[in-house]
């Protein structure tokens, strides 16, 4: 039947012709926009890194002298410190909450801050460098709180019980591992890095899985070092965060807690400014950066071009098949079935598809070599690169080539077989008289 199939095909060149060369172009607009899907499916199923669900950011403010709220008499220094640690211990103290602490905000260091401050770590015996993200972390109630794992047990309970400010030691993810030490384990190594108090020489005391800025970007580099310790002069730079018992809805805590708080955290000249959501600060984020109106819309005009190249080919086909209507009739009249002749269109249309891909894939990759296409979004790389032990497949450009090909192979067949099976189905119920009368 192959050969039949074929010998059909063959007789019918001029036709198929410019088939074949709609299906090469169709096969490579196609792979463009599954690569792009693909790059950001793919980043969108890489975990987070951390945990921010029920989670929580208690900003406050001081009245200045300048307000009728103003208090002189609590304005020292040793006052506002007396001031801060009440109205930090009296958040840890409020029902539902499970852990609470003052978290470093300048540089961007909690997530979804929007803040990028990087850094470059070296060492003195090595000049590799390596880029990475900075986060100065006060105490371990910071991965009690968003629950940064470690890569060694998967557990924010070991990263949680060392002390970052003994030995002057800092932790960084396995993606700066990597870079910098390769397959080697880089607990116990030193490091030198600027993680806001100038260059300083850091040990590694644990390595924490990767993390991601956003969604669909692929994950960073990062280092977290002790902060510097909160006083009078720098109160400003600081909030609470905290987490709540799973069990206790968002709505709900942030009710109560504006309603139930307000007034007790009127200490001294410190008030309870705000109290977010780290969900909300994360879609808050992604709307300032344009990620998701980026996504929506990119997302919105995949699947239009998608249903144009499908409508394109369903019309191909069509009218195809239309114009076979008498060597339906006569097939029919022979003695074939409607089965039969709908299998032999739909392999008939899947050959052509097979035969577009050879040349369709090789200017794929040339077009994958040459890295001309870019969609330019923060942090989401387009670009063909193999990046040694990345356990990423967009890091992979063999397999990731190989995947998204096999990807627009698939989708396009489904939509050619659909395309030709149809109008066949349709065609093959008319009266085999009636389909040579036509003709």
């Amino acid at each position: 039947m192959i050969q039949h199939i074929f010998r059909q095909i063959w007789a019918q060149r001029k036709y198929n012709t410019w088939i074949f060369i709609e299906l090469v172009v169709i096969f490579v607009l196609v792979w463009v926009l599954s690569d792009y899907a693909f790059i950001l499916l793919h980043n969108r199923s890489i975990p987070q890194g951390f945990d921010y669900k029920n989670t929580y950011m208690v900003t406050y403010g001081i009245y200045g002298s300048e307000t009728s709220r103003y208090n002189a008499a609590e304005a020292d220094s040793l006052k506002t410190m007396n001031n801060l640690e009440l109205f930090v211990r009296k958040i840890k103290e409020y029902n539902n909450v499970k852990v609470a602490d003052l978290t470093y905000l300048t540089f961007g260091f909690i997530p979804f801050s929007g803040g990028d401050n990087r850094t470059i770590i070296t060492s003195e015996t090595d000049t590799t460098s390596v880029f990475a993200h900075t986060k100065a972390i006060r105490s371990g109630d910071f991965f009690r709180i968003f629950r940064y794992t470690s890569a060694l047990d998967n557990s924010w309970e070991r990263p949680a019980g060392i002390d970052l400010n003994q030995n002057n030691s800092a932790f960084i993810t396995r993606m700066v591992e990597r870079e910098r030490f390769g397959k080697e384990s880089a607990i116990g190594k030193i490091i030198q890095a600027d993680v806001g108090e100038g260059l300083q020489n850091y040990v590694v005391a644990d390595v924490l899985n990767d993390q991601k800025r956003f969604d669909y970007t692929l994950p960073q580099g990062a280092i977290f070092a002790a902060s510097p310790s909160v006083s009078a002069e720098n109160v400003m730079d600081f909030a609470v965060c905290l987490r709540t018992k799973p069990e206790v809805s968002e709505w709900q805590f942030l009710a109560n807690f504006r309603k139930d708080m307000t007034s007790q955290l009127r200490i001294g000249n410190f008030y309870l400014k705000d109290v977010q959501s780290f969900s909300s600060i994360k879609e808050d984020v992604n709307q300032r950066f344009g990620v998701t109106n980026e996504i929506r819309t990119r997302t919105a005009l995949m699947i239009f071009f998608l249903l144009n190249i499908a409508l394109g080919i369903i019309g191909t086909f069509w009218f195809r098949n239309q114009t076979r209507r008498g060597e339906i009739g006569l097939r029919m009249a022979m003695g074939s079935t409607r089965g039969q002749l709908q299998r032999q269109f739909i392999l008939e249309a899947l050959i052509l598809l097979t035969l577009a891909v050879l040349p369709a894939i090789i200017t794929n990759f040339f077009i994958a070599r040459a890295d001309i296409i870019q969609f330019k979004m923060d942090d989401v790389k387009m670009s063909y690169e193999t990046i040694s032990g990345s356990p990423y497949i967009t890091q992979n450009a063999p397999l990731r080539f190989f995947i998204t090909n096999f990807i627009t192979y698939i989708l396009l067949a489904v939509i050619v077989a659909l395309s030709t099976w149809i109008p066949a189905n349709r065609a093959s119920k008319i009266h085999p008289v009636d389909a040579l009368r036509d003709e």
